[in-house]
């Protein structure tokens, strides 16, 4: 849909109707609850997107470079990196697999083995901010 230019058109019906960002065709996979992201929500994620044409295009070249194949280009840095790294990962993020978190893992030195959000999803930082934060404060004093 990206590349074939409806990028625009979807985001805003997106924010026409709420219900489509919620929907399984839409960003609901990457919720365990996708029915409690609120309309106001949903309005701070993606008004900003459709401001202007330019906005929109810099998301459009945004998303149609995503690949992990960046992550991959610069394993030989993170086999360098020495800090502490916490890797918190969603077990049933549809776009993410944890074996990538194991990846991390296995790939930078200073990381701890990946913590397993079990049954969580993409949005868990959002989903779970308390129990996300409890890790990252976690990890930051240690």
């Amino acid at each position: 849909m990206v590349k074939a230019g409806g990028l625009r058109d979807t985001l805003n019906a997106m924010l026409a109707d709420k219900t489509i960002f919620r929907s399984p065709g839409a960003l609901g996979p990457g919720y365990e609850r996708p029915e409690i992201v609120t309309d106001e929500d949903i309005e701070t994620y993606l008004r900003p997107l459709v401001r202007t044409e330019q906005r929109t295009r810099d998301v459009q070249r945004f998303v149609e470079a995503f690949d992990n194949k960046h992550t991959q280009a610069i394993e030989p840095q993170l086999r360098a990196l020495r800090a502490p790294t916490l890797i918190a990962w969603a077990t049933d993020d549809i776009y993410f697999p944890t074996r990538w978190a194991h990846w991390l893992a296995g790939t930078i030195p200073g990381a701890k083995p990946p913590v397993e959000l079990e049954g969580a999803r993409l949005f868990f930082p959002e989903e779970r901010a308390d129990e996300f934060n409890r890790l990252l404060c976690n990890h930051l004093i240690a």
